[in-house]
């Protein structure tokens, strides 16, 4: 979603967002599509887009946190290092190819599963009850669509939803403690 809500931010006059996916296998001893991914088999997710594209200095920092090239209150700068995070933690890598002008391809490669699917949907679903909450959790997203998504999700395991759309909180001179009305 993260990588969608970016591909759109970056064509505002409109353009071309594509997504998908594939399996693929690379055998020992074989090229690799990517630098450093070691063979095996892969699920790719792939999102491009017809937007500004990036510089090779702003490629460079696109997965820190913080990191935004967007406008005060346009962005938290979170949504690439989230994205990064996910794949990682899952052992998968995540590419960026991108050029000013040009658009950007970001390619996701995530490990294949190797047991058969019908044995690991009744494990998951036995495993289910374990990830049922009584907690409150604090969700800070600034997207909208992506909060709503979440907030149902964690709101459907039993958890407790506090939302924010920033993790800014927004003072008035006036209401600041000590500053006196002026």
């Amino acid at each position: 979603m993260n990588l969608a809500v970016n591909a759109r931010d970056a064509m505002p006059s409109g353009g071309k967002i594509v997504i998908q996916s594939a399996n693929v296998a690379i055998p020992e001893g074989a090229a690799s599509p990517e630098p450093g991914l070691p063979p095996g088999r892969y699920a790719l997710l792939s999102v491009s887009d017809t937007g500004a594209g990036m510089t090779e200095e702003v490629k460079a920092h696109a997965f820190e946190p913080f990191f935004t090239t967007k406008g005060p209150g346009k962005g938290t700068g979170l949504g690439l290092a989230t994205v990064y995070g996910i794949v990682e933690q899952s052992g998968g890598r995540i590419f960026v190819e991108s050029q000013p002008g040009q658009g950007t391809t970001f390619r996701i490669y995530l490990p294949a599963v190797q047991q058969a699917l019908a044995a690991r949907a009744t494990a998951d679903e036995a495993k289910l009850s374990d990830y049922r909450g009584t907690e409150t959790i604090l969700l800070v997203e600034d997207q909208p669509a992506v909060r709503k998504l979440m907030r149902n999700l964690l709101s459907s395991l039993g958890y407790q939803v506090l939302e924010a759309g920033t993790a800014m909180r927004r003072w008035r001179s006036s209401s600041r403690p000590g500053n006196p009305s002026r």
